[in-house]
Order: structure tokens, then sequence, then C-alpha cells
């Protein structure tokens, strides 16, 4: 074999290796990007953020994965599940096309959301001090740990936004609610429309809290949170507090599952308070007599 002919052999596959990989990077992306500790803005305050994603940007990549960073005492820790790593995905794609073979590329992402944390990543002022991505490992040693603050961190930012739900009148709570295309639902005229909601509310020192039902099927699948105070972890990072985008985890939306539906019907509370400020019947009836007073009916 010529040399001219060896080093065409050679450079025939790294050139379509090279133009696959060029097309897979120019996957879209709707504005966020999952949390990296080396890309964090900064350390040196005490903060939590969380953020599960559950969504497919079929053909390119499996945007499901759940991140809960803690920042304590210039320690980070970041715990992940669902994480798979994308330029080892692309490589075994790409390996795939070259070689003409079929396969599903949601398979591609062997490693699903279950739920329990799978990697953990320990830093002291960005110094690594450990590094796993054993499941088992991460789970046995942190697993009620993680379910345990994503619980409390999920409760008490609910509570605040219900809080703002209450105080509706004073939070600039804005809701909006919009029927969804029957085409969606295989046309049947006999379904009743469904609607999607939406709400939003800021509190005082500039947090942003925002719901979705967008399927109007009464349950809110995302909930974020941000505040624009400088802090992220990269260019469109998104939400800086909390970013639950489309989830379909039960623990979750036992949680955040009635916002949207609070957010335009009321609150139990609120019921509670209406009912309870109700004016009295004598109170009204007084008041009828005051308001319509006695007319001549006639000359």
């Amino acid at each position: 074999m010529s040399k001219k002919r060896f080093l065409l052999i050679i450079a025939v596959p790294v050139l379509i290796l090279a133009v696959f990989t060029s097309i897979y990077a120019m996957k879209p992306s709707y504005g966020w990007k999952y949390i990296d500790i080396l890309k964090l803005s900064r350390y040196n305050e005490d903060r939590i953020a969380f953020q599960h994603v559950d969504t497919f940007s079929e053909p390119y990549a499996d945007d499901s994965v759940e991140c809960l960073l803690v920042i304590r005492d210039r320690k980070m820790y970041l715990f992940k599940d669902g994480f798979d790593d994308e330029s080892t995905v692309r490589q075994e794609r790409l390996l795939l096309d070259m070689e003409n073979k079929l396969y599903d590329d949601q398979e591609m992402w062997k490693n699903k959301m279950n739920g329990l944390p799978d990697s953990v990543i320990v830093t002291d002022r960005r110094i690594e001090l450990m590094k796993s991505f054993d499941e088992k490992f991460v789970n046995d040693n942190f697993g009620n740990y993680y379910k345990t603050v994503r619980a409390a961190f999920l409760k008490r930012h609910v509570a605040i936004f219900s809080e703002l739900m209450r105080n509706r009148k004073d939070s600039g709570l804005l809701v909006n609610r919009s029927p969804i295309d029957k085409e969606m639902y295989l046309n049947a005229p006999e379904q009743p429309t469904k609607y999607s909601i939406n709400a939003s509310a800021k509190t005082i020192d500039e947090k942003t809290y925002y719901c979705e039902d967008a399927d109007g099927d009464g349950i809110t699948e995302t909930f974020t949170v941000n505040r624009p105070d400088g802090f992220n972890w990269g260019y469109r990072s998104g939400p800086n507090i909390i970013h639950i985008y489309k989830t379909k985890n039960k623990e979750i939306t036992d949680i955040i599952g009635n916002l949207a539906k609070y957010s335009y019907y009321g609150t139990e509370e609120e019921e509670k308070s209406i009912i309870n400020t109700l004016p009295k019947e004598d109170e009204i009836v007084d008041m009828i007599k005051d308001i319509v007073p006695d007319e001549k009916f006639y000359k």
C-alpha cells in the first residue's frame, strides 16, 4: 500500500468524524445550563440552588438532569441525578453513524433520573476534595441528606410564593389562563377545553417567582425562582435559585403541584379568609335599606 493511499484511508474517517461533531455541536438550547462548579461566579456566600429539567431535545441531547448545589463556609457540595457525559454519548453516536447502524437516540443516554443522586463533587474554594460517580456509594452516603435538603428547600420557596398569592393585591401577582388548542387532543369536540395557567410575582428583595401548568392537567410542572444578584454558573445559565422544568417526578409535584391552580382559583387560606370576613346577613339587610331608600311610586 502506498503512503498516499494509507494517509487517505486515515484522513477520510477523521474528516467524517469532524463533520458529524460540528453538526451535533449545533444543538438547540432554550436558555439554561446545568450547574458546573468550575463556572460558578462566586462561592463566598451560603447558598442553595436546585435544578430539575425533564425534557429530551430530539435528536440532540437528553436534557433530563437534576442538580442540587449547597454552598456553606465556602465549601461547595454538588449532587446530580441523571447526568450523562455528553461528549461520551456523542462519540458513541458518531461511531454508530459511521458504521451505518440504527439506534434509538434516547437509549444512548444510559443514566436516567430515578430520584437518587448518582454523582457528588465536594470542593473547598474550588479545590476538589471528593468526587464520585458511583450511584450506590453516593446514595448510601448522601441519599437521605439529598432528599431532606431538596424537600425542605422547595417547601420553603413554595410557602413564600403561596404567601405572595394570599396577598396578591399587594404583591403584584400576574396570572394568565389560556385555552389549549383542541387539536392537541385529537380534535375531540365533546372534550371540554383545557387551559394552561402561568403566574408570576416578585418579592421585596427582587426574587421573581414563576409557575406553570402548560398542559392543563391541573398539575404544576414548571416552577422557577430567580434573583438578579449576579450569581450564576455560566452564560445563559437560567434561574439561579430554582429551575424546575416539565417535571414528572411525583415527589416534586406533590410539593409544587397546586401552585398554578391556586394562582388562578385562590389558595385554601384565601378561601377561608373570604368566608370568615363575609359581612353578616343583617348588616347587608341594613345596607340595602340605606342604598335603596323608600321611593314615591306614583304622584
